[in-house]
């Protein structure tokens, strides 16, 4: 399987320590895929950096992965978000700054990679929806899967029904008190027989296939640290599980387990 990630990597910066970390929701899928999807697999990751000193920290860490890289480094700053972490820790996006994935555009290479691609994944949020829409705009003979990442903050219906044919999979992360919103993603994927997949956090993640509705537990841990990626963690666990044949319900504990591991420790990565 083909498996091209499409959209940002670059760095977690904590406050208010000023820890960093390389970060991003592409690459932390890209890196979680590696190790989730089979090794005959390829992993593919379409992206930007910067010339900055943040480039450093990003691409040593996707070079020595397995990961095939297609990284444009372009002049200006590699992406930062600006994170928070609360006693709980419940991570909190304090500030997010796109940095040359404003500028970013696809050449013919990175089309084709696209185009080629079995499972095409992409995130979806309010800094690169005009790149997010000319991603949808290349035909791929696969699936495609998409985070649409700030959904709680911005819960674009229009956005997701203007893209709905062209996605077989969606990741939206929720809580359980956004009950209208979970309830109009069940509707829509009934309606155009998709898969959407809701996390919950603590509450666990629900599934809607079709008019069917699967619910499954959060794995139980001691103490929850950071909980950055581990939606990142959860999609890539739950998309390599359902890609090669397993079942929702299996699919779903797969991202459950990984995306626990991930919350016991700083960062997006365990």
């Amino acid at each position: 399987m083909n498996v091209v990630c499409v959209g940002d990597c670059g760095i977690d910066h904590y406050l208010p320590s000023g820890e960093r970390r390389f970060g991003g929701i592409t690459a932390n899928f890209a890196r979680h895929a590696r190790d989730e999807f089979p090794i005959d697999d390829v992993i593919q990751i379409v992206s930007c950096v910067g010339d900055d000193d943040g480039a450093a920290m990003v691409l040593p860490s996707l070079s020595a992965s397995g990961i095939d890289c297609h990284i444009s480094k372009l002049p200006g700053a590699t992406p930062v978000q600006y994170i928070q972490i609360e006693e709980n820790g419940e991570k909190n996006f304090v500030r997010y700054d796109e940095g040359v994935l404003r500028e970013f555009s696809f050449g013919a290479n990175e089309r084709k990679v696209v185009a080629e691609s079995d499972l095409l994944v992409a995130p979806v949020y309010l800094q690169i929806i005009d790149l997010f829409d000319d991603l949808m705009a290349i035909e791929t003979a696969g699936l495609t899967a998409v985070d649409f990442a700030d959904f709680r903050q911005h819960p674009d219906f229009e956005l997701l029904e203007q893209h709905i044919a062209c996605i077989e999979i969606g990741f939206f992360g929720l809580s359980v008190d956004d009950t209208n919103a979970i309830a109009h993603i069940g509707e829509l994927a009934a309606r155009h027989e998709n898969l959407f997949v809701v996390t919950l956090g603590a509450d666990g993640s629900r599934v809607f296939s079709g008019n069917k509705r699967f619910d499954c537990a959060a794995v139980a841990i001691d103490k929850v640290v950071d909980t950055t990626g581990a939606g990142d963690a959860y999609a890539a666990a739950f998309l390599a599980a359902y890609c090669h044949g397993g079942s929702i319900e299996d699919s779903m504990r797969n991202g459950a387990t990984l995306a626990a591991k991930v919350v016991c420790n700083l960062g997006s990565w365990s």
